[in-house]
């Protein structure tokens, strides 16, 4: 298995190349932004990406939308 956001157990997966990684409590994302939804983000990160932070995901979850390659 590769140690990489794809399966680490904080990343969530939210279009084919990356999601969000959930490992620390999102951070505020400022108040300038038209699009913004709210002020609160998780990190954006692509699914091949690793950090220091990194945990196996050994448990269940659901699966993600799309199915890796």
């Amino acid at each position: 298995m590769s140690l990489s956001c794809l399966n680490c157990l904080y990343f969530r997966h939210q279009d084919r190349n990356g999601g969000s990684c959930h490992r620390f409590p999102p951070s505020f994302a400022g108040e300038a932004s038209p699009k913004e939804n709210h002020h609160w983000k998780f990190p954006v990160v692509n699914s091949h990406n690793w950090c220091g932070e990194y945990r196996e995901n050994v448990g269940s979850r659901p699966l993600p939308e799309y199915a890796p390659e």
